[in-house]
């Protein structure tokens, strides 16, 4: 991977990755302010019932007379204490506190005080409770001003730790977080006359499930935030791909125009160089020389012709049709490699053909059939530096497909070079091309045959191991 293209990656990951955290803080904060503002909509019901059957009481039917048992016969005792010992008054209320809520948590009714308004209210929601004292007060004789002995703000050494939590002196339920949002009931009773008291107290409800019921409010967006997120992945990822095969088909096309420039320029030095010859007098005069001079130019003609030719070819690739008439397989493979055998008569090759057994009859192009097989063999020859250059091709067929394999002991190629070879103007390996010469169309023109044919092409290969071209032919 090249340096800009790492800049870009890095560059794009990191700025994906604030613009998700920005997304996600948002979302959070969303969250976050609809939990808060979580509003349980049979509240009104529970409040209606609840206060309804503790008319006169307090906490849960019953409760006022645990409290007052506990309380009334100790007034006077803990007046004389309040004005007398303050030490002692606040280690006596602690105590009488602790055997007060002992004692209601005990004989508490607002399980099933719950569970009958649940079912007249006809609430099916699994619901989670908390009823807590929050605040009690002692009016003593002089019937001026009340006197605290227990606050929910602060803590109480000698009352129990388990029922004594952050939110009160818990009675009764197991919510956890109880909060504005799910207090149902808030009372505060008081009766401003001589030796009574008052006690503030709450009861919190909340469903369960609040957590999927405060995202379903939010399913919306939090659809529209996943969707907008996979759009900019997807687009990320799409934009890079094009990003890279557009630099990677820039850097071809840069190759291809040295390339083309190169085999251009050949040709021309050598037809301008015999010319120059040509005029020489003494040339003229000796016929052998200017036979070959000639020669010279017309063959270097024909290579600029074949080179002109195949750069007017490229486009035209792209728009291969075929025509298509019967053909014996094993036939036309056989011509195809006399041929490409003849051709390479001083090349040192080894070319073995293991024929179908059987006739195989098929429909091709016969002219691109026989072009595209030459540029595979062709190949095969070009990217070879054993000494003796080893090529084998054979038909094989089964009950689906008919399979041309050719297969060769040449230099191979590398998982990444694979995935390249049939792109327009590829070049494999460019500390090769001194050994080939080319301008990266063969296998290009080779997979467009392949496609016009509607047949299918596999490549199996190894650096240093040689490479094989499989041609699969559709019964």
């Amino acid at each position: 991977m090249t340096h800009p293209v790492k800049i870009y990656i890095t560059t794009s990951v990191i700025c994906f990755l604030v613009l998700a955290l920005v997304q996600f803080i948002l979302v959070y904060n969303t969250y976050d302010l609809l939990n808060r503002r979580f509003y349980y909509e049979k509240k009104g019901i529970i409040y209606e019932k609840y206060t309804r059957a503790i008319i006169n009481d307090h906490l849960f039917p019953g409760g006022k007379k645990i409290i007052d048992s506990y309380i009334k016969p100790r007034f006077k005792e803990l007046e004389r204490l309040h004005n007398t010992d303050t030490a002692a008054f606040k280690i006596q209320t602690q105590i009488l506190l602790n055997d007060i809520f002992r004692t209601l948590i005990k004989e508490q009714k607002a399980d099933s005080l719950i569970t009958d308004i649940k079912k007249k209210g006809n609430i099916t929601d699994s619901l989670r409770y908390l009823l807590s004292v929050r605040r009690i007060e002692l009016m003593f004789g002089d019937g001026i001003k009340y006197v605290n002995i227990y606050d929910s703000r602060k803590k109480y050494p000698l009352i129990d730790s388990s029922i004594q939590q952050k939110k009160g002196l818990h009675i009764y339920g197991d919510l956890p977080t109880p909060d504005d949002q799910n207090t149902v009931i808030n009372l505060n009773v008081s009766d401003p006359i001589p030796y009574t008291y008052a006690i503030s107290f709450t009861l919190n409800a909340d469903p369960y499930n609040r957590r999927q019921l405060v995202f379903r409010q939010m399913r919306l967006m939090l659809t529209m935030s996943l969707l907008s997120m996979l759009a900019i992945i997807t687009l990320f990822i799409i934009t890079l791909r094009n990003w890279i095969k557009q630099k990677h088909l820039s850097d071809v096309k840069t190759d291809f125009i040295n390339n083309i420039t190169h085999e251009f320029h050949t040709p021309l030095t050598a037809i301008m160089v015999a010319n120059k010859n040509i005029q020489n007098e003494k040339i003229l005069d000796n016929k052998t020389a200017l036979r070959s001079l000639s020669e010279i130019i017309e063959r270097q003609s024909q290579r600029l012709k074949l080179l002109i030719g195949q750069v007017l070819d490229i486009a035209a690739i792209d728009k291969l049709s075929v025509h298509k008439e019967p053909h014996n397989l094993n036939v036309l493979v056989k011509d195809i490699l006399t041929d490409f055998s003849i051709k390479f008569s001083a090349a040192n090759l080894q070319l073995t053909f293991e024929e179908c057994p059987c006739n195989i009859i098929v429909d091709a192009d016969g002219f691109h059939f026989a072009t595209l097989l030459l540029n595979i063999l062709d190949n095969a020859v070009k990217y070879n530096l054993q000494a003796v250059k080893q090529i084998k091709v054979n038909i094989t067929q089964d009950k689906e497909n008919v399979q041309i394999m050719v297969s060769d002991n040449g230099i191979g190629m590398t998982k990444e070079t694979t995935r390249y070879i049939f792109d327009k103007f590829y070049r494999h390996q460019k500390d090769l091309t001194q050994y080939s010469k080319g301008l990266g169309l063969g296998l290009h023109y080779v997979k467009q045959c392949i496609d016009a044919h509607q047949w299918k092409l596999k490549v199996e290969s190894e650096a240093g191991k040689g490479s094989t071209f499989v041609i699969i032919i559709p019964v």
